[in-house]
């Protein structure tokens, strides 16, 4: 088992944004997860006041939508990669 303790709190110590982040859950499976950044936004910029919601960060196309769902309407390929 390739577990090992993450804090996700340190993020905000990295230089520079991460692309890629690999996670591995305490779930059984032993599976590893790997995150990629599939968008970024300036929370300052005068659109996101109508386009993103100030503190769920939810877009208006995706309210009421789970995770998964986004994920898959908006950057799947198949549906093989996630289950």
């Amino acid at each position: 088992m390739t577990l090992t303790a993450f804090d996700p709190g340190a993020i905000g110590n990295y230089p520079e944004r991460k692309y890629l982040l690999h996670f591995q859950w305490n779930d059984g499976t032993e599976k590893i997860c790997r995150y990629a950044l599939v968008e970024t936004f300036n929370a300052n910029e005068t659109f996101n006041a109508n386009e993103i919601h100030h503190r769920t960060k939810e877009k208006k196309d995706e309210v009421g939508l789970t995770q998964k769902e986004i994920w898959k309407k908006k950057y799947a390929k198949n549906d093989i990669s996630i289950k």
